[in-house]
């Protein structure tokens, strides 16, 4: 019988580049199950702010992003998802766990610390590893880190930054050959996307396109703006359709999608909705119940949502990739 071994390491660390970029080559030898991502150092305030902002220190990396062989995109998302909107790692009270923001708005020095985890592992589920991301083989496989500026922590006000540094480190799975030599093999490949729609008026049929051609597993909305340009708000969704032609799959009023989310993973930040097929409470997952949209052309989200020059609502969309189309 193939067994195991785990291993977990630090990869590297990177300094922090106001509004500038960095791109790490990861090891390619095993399979990746996370890769967790450590920004701290200090925040400067030069100019009082009016508010520090939800999710702050998040904002000092605007994104990040998993690419093999130097094309293929397994993982791009904003900083913000994996920290505070990784809901399968963050059930019960750990939303914020690790976000220590700029205590005040006054002039001073302040030090900052947030972690993001980019799991490949599918949190919850049966067999975690079954989404594992094998690394062995690539020619290259890369996570680029986009920078967004100290002053984006606040709203209002001006900010430096002072010795800020990114720590990468990973979970990753040996797989060991068994008497015959078999290992054990990922089923499947698990891919998370991005997308940003600005809500400028007030839509009953406001839509958002989902990719085609994998299975959804789960649709995270993030709503920002109403009295803030930049903060998440509970007061811009008021239903969400989750569908592909007559296909309906999620068709719910937003407070009631809400109260779905608390009740699988305890809490959920503010602003954020999430369409997910796999969560039924403290029960594993099973990967068999991802949406299968391979053989559809129109897959989206329809949203009634009230709209403001500063609205926005953000998909972050996690799909697997099984073989032949097939799920687990």
């Amino acid at each position: 019988m193939a067994s195991q071994n785990i291993i977990k390491r630090s990869l590297a660390v990177i300094p922090y580049v106001a509004g500038g970029f960095a791109t790490l080559d990861l090891p390619r030898a095993y399979d990746y199950g996370t890769i967790g991502i450590k920004i701290s150092g200090t925040i400067n305030i030069t100019t009082v702010a009016t508010a520090v902002r939800a999710e702050a220190p998040c904002q000092l990396v605007q994104r990040v992003e998993i690419v093999a062989d130097g094309k293929n995109t397994l993982y791009s998302a904003p900083y913000w998802f994996g920290a505070v909107g990784n809901v399968k790692r963050n059930s019960v009270a750990q939303s914020a766990f690790g976000l220590v923001a700029p205590s005040s708005t006054a002039v001073a020095s302040y030090g900052i610390n947030a972690i993001s985890w980019v799991d490949f592992a599918s949190i919850g589920a049966i067999r975690p590893k079954d989404s594992n991301y094998r690394s062995s083989g690539l020619s290259l496989f890369q996570l680029r880190l986009t920078f967004g500026q100290p002053g984006d922590v606040l709203v209002g006000g001006a900010a430096t930054a002072t010795n800020i540094v990114v720590e990468i480190f990973s979970v990753e799975t040996i797989e060991i050959p068994d008497a015959k030599g078999a290992v054990s093999t990922p089923v499947c490949m698990k891919k998370v996307s991005y997308q940003e729609v600005a809500l400028l008026a007030t839509n009953a049929n406001q839509e958002v396109r989902l990719p085609a051609g994998n299975q959804i597993a789960q649709v995270l909305l993030r709503t920002e703006g109403a009295v803030t340009a930049g903060e998440p708000t509970w007061t811009i969704l008021n239903n969400a359709i989750l569908s592909s032609g007559v296909d309906v799959r999620i068709n719910m009023k937003g407070e009631q999608i809400r109260y779905l989310n608390s009740g699988d993973y305890g809490r959920v930040p503010t602003g954020v909705y999430v369409l997910d097929f796999l969560s039924t409470g403290t029960s594993p997952e099973y990967l068999t119940n991802v949406w299968d949209v391979s053989g559809q052309a129109e897959p989206k989200v329809v949203l009634d949502v009230a709209g403001a020059a500063s609205n926005k609502v953000q998909a972050v969309i996690t799909e697997y990739i099984f073989p032949n189309g097939a799920s687990a």
